[in-house]
């Protein structure tokens, strides 16, 4: 285990506050844009907007943990890993999210066999992204990107062995 030092503690408190600012963030996309259309939230709608906020919090947690890998590497390497890592751990999480919410919600409607819950995670996985990406793309796409830059620039960095 490292020593705690005043990096460490601020790169934590750091990690912490752009978790909470991503997953407040992600729902506040989604609540503006039913909101702006005076749409009506439905039951799993809302579930899904909050699922979408955990996700963000949660895959900005993990991007900032995976940055560490990219630590010693340039500026746009360490922005397009960022960037992947993000991506990819905001849909597992949501996806997973659901299969948790399906799952505990509904438990008598479920398939409890590998092959049921492999099928609802795959069904519940793609349901998410279609679900975001079927919203406003433009506002998802340009906060993903600031989340990159922001892990690019802020998060954790070592010098270069060269």
């Amino acid at each position: 285990m490292g020593t705690i030092t005043v990096n460490t503690v601020i790169g934590f408190i750091l990690a912490i506050l752009f978790a909470m600012v991503m997953g407040i963030s992600m729902q506040a996309i989604l609540v503006g844009d039913y909101l702006q259309s005076q749409n009506i939230m439905s039951e799993i709608t809302q579930v899904t907007v909050r699922i979408a906020g955990f996700s963000g919090a949660l895959a900005a947690l993990l991007a900032w943990w995976a940055q560490r890998f990219a630590a010693m590497r340039g500026f746009l390497v360490r922005f397009v890993f960022a960037l992947f890592i993000f991506v990819v751990a905001f849909f597992s999480f949501g996806g997973l999210l659901r299969v948790i919410w399906t799952h505990v919600t509904y438990p008598n409607q479920q398939d409890w066999s590998f092959t049921g819950l492999y099928f609802a995670s795959i069904n519940d996985f793609y349901t998410f992204v279609l679900f975001l990406l079927g919203q406003n793309l433009p506002a998802y796409l340009v906060l993903v990107v600031a989340a990159g830059i922001y892990l690019a620039l802020f998060g954790p960095r070592e010098p270069s062995a060269a």
